[in-house]
């Protein structure tokens, strides 16, 4: 049950994030996408996957400044993946 929870929630990251590459939305956007991988990653940070979710979160307020590139389809369909593969 939870780990569709958080499959769920990695499949809305990964929009936001591709919403705030665009620039739509507002402030709050990378404040819950960050916290959320950030708080996800530290709590299971003995896991690798755990540390590229905090880099993630890190990165989404450098993608809010306006540091917009080509990793940011990276981070979207390795979220999308990840949240595909906790359905399995």
């Amino acid at each position: 049950m939870i780990v569709k929870f958080l499959g769920i929630s990695d499949l809305i990251s990964a929009l936001l994030v591709l919403l705030i590459h665009y620039g739509v939305g507002n402030f709050r956007f990378p404040l819950i996408v960050s916290m959320y991988l950030l708080i996800k990653g530290f709590s299971f940070r003995k896991d690798f996957q755990s540390w590229i979710d905090i880099a993630i979160g890190v990165y989404i307020w450098f993608v809010f400044l306006g540091f917009a590139t080509f990793l940011d389809y990276i981070i979207v369909l390795y979220l999308i993946q990840k949240g595909f593969v906790s359905f399995i």
